[in-house]
């Protein structure tokens, strides 16, 4: 066997599966629901997910052209400009951690002992990844997230930890630790419960991030998956009080003071007639032998 149909066999046989990779839209999960989540997800949810989806991110693998048409290296001819993405793939652990939208490559690469040959062997490029401590001001909380290097310089353009979770776009973050990180962050600066022990900061905290600020309703849906927020939406339903389960216990007890309250008065058996006159008559049906003799009264008004 050549050194190319090896690599290829070992690729196909132990990388590409043991690998989990999720075969979307380029991104590391997806939302979708059906016609009954269609009624019970909030508006400005669907409405996020479906940013989410449609977006495109941020090219990172490769620089795009400007403009429509440009000239061509080898021809030096005017020709059309496409830029056409790399396909990226997104493992499980992208949702781990901070990726800044880097993720796996698939490809190929010369053999350097075939070079007469050309034969390609199959390889896989992967981001650099380790584990770094930051900062969040708004939670007050120290976080070792692993993140790529790229992260780390987004960070320091967006001048902190928490502009970087807050300001950038989902699609960008491309990490459900993140949305977490944005909910908590989120559902702190509106509830106001970051410093509580100290007002003076609290107040500081929510005027410098006051641009980010939104209701608590909202903020209770950011970063939920499709699961979550199903379930959610589920147990809101239910605690409606239209639709709160009433014990049995409560409508027997409610049924009994009704009960004496009306023998006190003297009027349960007027009421009990009443029901009892008011209640049709269920006609038995006819047995057997009614339907057999020709003289029943069965057989008579079925003539006529």
């Amino acid at each position: 066997m050549s050194a190319s149909r090896r690599a290829t066999y070992i690729l196909r046989n132990n990388r590409v599966k043991n690998m989990k990779l999720r075969r979307t839209k380029n991104a590391a999960y997806s939302y979708s629901w059906n016609e009954e989540g269609e009624k019970m997800l909030p508006e400005h949810y669907k409405k996020r997910c479906l940013e989410f989806m449609s977006k495109e991110p941020t090219s990172v693998h490769y620089i795009p052209s400007t403009g429509t048409f440009g000239i061509h290296k080898n021809t030096k001819l005017p020709n059309k400009i496409q830029n056409v993405p790399i396909p990226v793939l997104y493992p499980q652990d992208a949702n781990k951690g901070l990726w800044g939208g880097e993720g796996y490559i698939l490809g190929y690469k010369m053999d350097k002992s075939h070079l007469r040959m050309k034969n390609r062997l199959p390889k896989i490029w992967k981001p650099f990844i380790s584990k770094r401590a930051v900062y969040s001001e708004i939670l007050d909380k120290w976080f070792e997230i692993p993140m790529t290097m790229r992260v780390l310089d987004l960070i320091d353009e967006c001048h902190g930890f928490d502009n970087y979770i807050l300001k950038t776009h989902e699609r960008d973050l491309n990490s459900l630790l993140a949305m977490k990180l944005r909910r908590e962050m989120l559902l702190a600066l509106a509830n106001k419960t970051c410093y509580p022990d100290d007002k003076d900061k609290q107040e500081k905290i929510i005027h410098k991030y006051h641009e980010f600020i939104i209701p608590a309703e909202e903020a209770e849906w950011v970063g939920l998956t499709i699961t979550e927020a199903l379930h959610k939406a589920w147990r809101n339903r239910r605690n409606l009080p239209q639709n709160r389960p009433k014990p049995l216990k409560e409508v027997y007890e409610e049924r009994l003071v009704l009960k004496l309250h009306l023998k006190k008065e003297n009027q349960w058996e007027a009421i009990m007639e009443d029901s009892d006159r008011e209640k049709p008559q269920e006609e038995k049906p006819p047995s057997l032998i009614q339907k057999l003799n020709p003289f029943s009264a069965y057989n008579k008004n079925k003539k006529q």
